[in-house]
């Protein structure tokens, strides 16, 4: 990719009040049909879950993607730390991350502009918090993309933006950290912004903040609860399961929908289960190294059709990779739906163990830590004549499966 585009500080003024009414970029249309029997047709909810097309208005997470990370302070601000300590708490950790998920296919190639650069208004001035005001936070983008414009030349050649703010700063709440989608890329040169990150992380930060926001890059949605008032629950949804549903979970790892949704796993390393019958599979561990020579022997997930926008899936996770911290061990089943909105409950995991929890006061949600199944469980889903049974272990860590669809 060229970098010789400058950022006009004129450019970024007369565009972002325009561009920066909301912070979601325009939906896929709905007629489109899934073209492989288990998957499910994208619908217009926000990032939806289905699998059929690819939403053109993220980028792909194949090959690298070029990033760069750039520090702001404030007037307010007091002693500022060295920026290399501060992305040091990001990367290489986010970079080492996405490489295990994507078996080595995706690279974060992230540039860190090691000085800070002062905002021309105090972190105070804007408010920052969860759900920010637009108008404040439109403020913030375009002072921002305006000093950093003789800072980086090439700020509009990068795929993404991090942009980091003074974890010390009075202003910056660290539950403000997000993703904003420009509804049409801004226009920098011969190259275009289409979005940046905020990043108002105290320090230590969120563990995995970082590629839990660059997820939604790459069109991932919240599988998180978000409680009505300020009590509840979060993560009941998918507990410590895949960090799009908690940054802090013990097992991080993407789901393999997600890997298959992302390009990682492609139909090949995927089992269909859409006829009455019995079947029978051998899950590989989902972190477990592709098998490149044999990947029709290499099955990650097995997909059992429920629905034309409903499937369930099973895949084998281990302690391994990104999940070495994971609760518990064995097969993991969860409901996927493609006409669930992000932070709505796309994905729900089973609970294998309803009677029990694990991991108290490690775990984001106890409950779903032991919810994998093992070697002489099941799990009947009645209302849809399904039953998955779990059989022994293989030599390379995975599970044999049985499957029967009525």
């Amino acid at each position: 990719m060229s970098r010789s585009a400058l950022l006009r500080p004129a450019a970024v003024l007369t565009a972002l009040t325009a561009l920066m009414g909301s912070t979601l970029t325009a939906g896929p249309g709905t007629a489109a049909l899934a073209d492989e029997p288990c998957g499910l047709p994208r619908s217009a909810h926000h990032h939806s879950e289905g699998i059929d097309t690819w939403n053109e208005a993220y980028p792909r997470p194949v090959g690298a993607l070029d990033a760069v990370m750039v520090f702001l302070s404030f007037p307010d601000s007091g002693d500022l730390l060295d920026p290399a300590v501060i992305a040091a708490d990001h990367t290489p950790a986010t970079d080492d991350f996405f490489r295990r998920a994507s078996y080595g296919q995706f690279e974060l190639a992230m540039d860190v502009v090691p000085r800070w650069t002062e905002m021309p208004a105090p972190s105070t001035h804007y408010a920052v918090q969860r759900d920010w005001d637009a108008q404040l936070r439109t403020a913030y983008l375009r002072d921002a993309l305006t000093v950093l414009a003789p800072v980086v030349e090439d700020l509009g050649a990068y795929d993404v933006i991090y942009l980091v703010a003074d974890p010390h700063a009075p202003g910056v709440d660290s539950d403000a950290t997000k993703v904003v989608n420009f509804h049409e890329p801004l226009r920098v040169g011969d190259t275009e912004i289409s979005r940046v990150v905020t990043v108002f992380e105290k320090r230590p930060p969120d563990r995995n903040v970082l590629a839990h926001e660059t997820g939604h890059i790459f069109d991932l949605p919240d599988l998180y609860n978000r409680p009505v008032g300020d009590h509840g629950d979060w993560d009941t949804h998918v507990g410590d399961w895949d960090l799009m549903g908690s940054q802090f979970g013990l097992a991080p790892e993407p789901f393999a929908w997600h890997k298959w949704k992302l390009g990682w796993l492609t139909t090949e390393h995927v089992d269909c289960v859409r006829s009455p019958g019995t079947t029978r599979h051998t899950l590989q561990p989902l972190t477990a190294p592709l098998d490149a020579a044999n990947p029709a022997a290499d099955t990650r997930l097995a997909v059992i059709r429920l629905g034309r926008t409903e499937v369930l899936v099973a895949e084998a996770r281990t302690r391994e990779g990104n999940d070495k911290r994971a609760c518990t061990q064995g097969v993991l089943l969860y409901k996927v739906r493609s006409d669930v909105a992000s932070a709505d409950g796309p994905i729900q995991v089973i609970d294998g163990h309803p009677g029990t929890g694990a991991c108290h006061g490690s775990s984001v949600h106890p409950r779903l830590a032991d919810a994998p199944l093992g070697t002489g469980e099941s799990y009947h889903d009645r209302e849809h004549g399904v039953r998955v049974e779990v059989g022994d272990r293989t030599p390379a860590g995975g599970w044999n499966l049985k499957i029967v669809k009525e």
